[in-house]
């Protein structure tokens, strides 16, 4: 008996304002309302609930009456909020496929996002403020659970374990199951958590290839597909497809509704063929290995790692400073973490990437700018503005948070060379990092840096620490000490003695003020 897990993903992210940066003032007391192009993003969502959500939906309410047909919904937080703003209709249909009981939801992200290559915590607080939602809305309590587009290692499995999880969902890559198939549970490695693993050739047909007039199987039937399951070899074929799948990237015209609506009869004359959830298949069928994934794999490109979102100079340099804004955000709470959280969704480095071939016209597709470069530049100038209002709503307290414990983006940070093109490959971000380099870095990048102004001007123009680039030009402007090093650390630890007297200060005055 060969199980059928159908698993389909919704997700549709708040997408920028192309605009931004070119026709809107900067530092008004609005966030999302400034950032966030929601007549785009309704527009968006009412073409692909008429052509796919909705139509596709009746079509998997009629198939799970019938019965015989089960499947697995994977929902982000942004999708189903933007269903709860514009379309009730999408909401009401999953409320009725999950009353006919042969549905499961299954967790993720809220915000669809790249926390799980962040930090555990913050992965971990998204994964449960999806879990709330899916709690309040459908009264469902997920045991499976996806991370972003399939991301997925071993540290990721442990976590998902560690939050309770019973089954984690992933790719099949080739390079991951060497000889094996995916066509079989596994168990994640170092951790007690059954692994499912994504069947992409047999998933893509239906996903990438249905309309292809040159590929030598269309057009694809469901007659035709059900014979392919009831030949796999294995456990299980694990099936998953974006939903959008059904009406927006094959449109209606096309048959895919139809495909849909008639697979599980097809299904169904095969004896040796059933559907079953993802929860279902861990506890019915035992792992019969451990899988090993010490690199994040995921579903996205040829690649399948997250090359998708971070491999190139734009991509990285966004993702550190979205990263390096993480702690002042949630120093100020509120709308300032909601806004952070929307920036880490997936789509925002989606959209800048540069890569060519099939995974460019992907990458397009999926796009509403003319180029990776202007979604760059919007991406830039969004953070730009986010940034200063969170300075501005931090006071003081930000220039000596920054100053002393500041992650900076890798473009922003202090690099030491010992010599004109001669990077020794050490950086520091703040005041701390810097006293503890310096008391170790080769004097001839101390002596390099200090003659130069580098070190001055990097403590004044980044870090805003001026009493300490004054002292700095004061070394640079006399015959430098005997014991450079030392004069610089004396230098360094006065600034943060001074940073941590204000910041101190500031601290202890909130919380008088709240006490009050």
């Amino acid at each position: 008996m060969a199980e059928i897990i159908f698993f389909f993903e919704l997700h549709q992210p708040r997408r920028f304002r192309r605009s931004f940066g070119k026709t809107l003032p900067f530092n008004s007391e609005k966030l999302e309302e400034v950032y966030f192009d929601d007549d785009l993003n309704r527009e968006v969502f009412d073409r692909v609930a008429r052509k796919c959500y909705v139509p596709a939906l009746r079509t998997l309410v009629q198939n799970a009456k019938e019965g015989g047909f089960k499947c697995a919904l994977g929902m982000s937080g942004l999708f189903l909020e933007q269903a709860s703003w514009w379309n009730e209709e999408v909401l009401m249909l999953i409320h009725e496929l999950m009353d006919t009981g042969n549905c499961e939801l299954t967790a993720q992200t809220y915000y669809h996002s790249l926390a799980g290559l962040m930090n555990v915590q913050e992965f971990g607080e998204q994964v449960d403020e999806q879990r709330k939602i899916l709690k309040d809305v459908f009264k469902a309590t997920p045991t499976a659970v996806e991370n972003t587009e399939f991301m997925y290692n071993n540290d990721i499995a442990k976590m998902f374990h560690g939050m309770g999880f019973k089954v984690v969902m992933t790719e099949g890559v080739d390079s991951v199951l060497g000889w094996r198939s995916p066509n079989f549970m596994y168990k994640a490695k170092d951790a007690e958590i059954s692994v499912l693993m994504r069947n992409y050739r047999l998933s893509d047909d239906i996903g990438f290839r249905f309309t292809s007039r040159d590929w030598s199987e269309w057009p694809l039937t469901a007659e035709k597909y059900a014979s392919w399951l009831s030949k796999v070899e294995g456990d299980l074929v694990f099936l998953a497809l974006d939903f959008e799948t059904f009406g927006e990237h094959h449109w209606p015209e096309s048959g895919i509704h139809n495909f849909l609506s008639l697979l599980p009869r097809e299904v169904r004359k095969y004896s040796n063929l059933e559907f079953i959830t993802p929860s279902e298949a861990a506890e019915k069928i035992k792992p019969v290995d451990e899988i090993d994934v010490k690199e994040t794999i995921s579903w996205a490109d040829l690649e399948r790692d997250t090359s998708a979102w971070l491999s190139n100079e734009m991509q990285r340099h966004c993702f550190d400073v979205v990263r390096y804004l993480e702690p002042m955000a949630k120093s100020v709470g509120g709308r300032y973490v909601r806004t952070w959280r929307l920036f880490t969704t997936s789509d925002n480095f989606h959209y800048m990437s540069t890569k060519g071939g099939g995974a460019g016209a992907v990458h397009s597709y999926f796009s509403h700018y003319n180029s990776p470069v202007e979604g760059f530049l919007t991406f830039t100038w969004v953070l730009t503005d986010y940034r200063y209002k969170v300075y501005a709503a931090m006071g003081d307290k930000s220039r000596y948070y920054r100053m002393l414990h500041g992650d900076l983006p890798d473009s922003h940070s202090f690099h030491f060379y010992t010599g004109f093109a001669k990077p020794i490959g050490v950086s520091v971000k703040n005041l701390i990092e810097l006293r503890e380099t310096a008391k170790t870095v080769d004097i001839a990048s101390l002596e390099f840096h200090v003659l130069r102004g580098d070190l001055s001007r990097w403590t004044r123009e980044v870090l805003g620490c001026a009493a300490l680039s004054q002292s700095l030009d004061g070394i640079r402007q006399k015959q430098l000490p005997e014991d450079l090093r030392a004069e610089i650390l004396a230098n360094v630890e006065s600034a943060i003695k001074d940073a941590e007297a204000h910041l101190y200060v500031k601290e202890t005055k909130s919380l008088e003020a709240e006490k009050a």
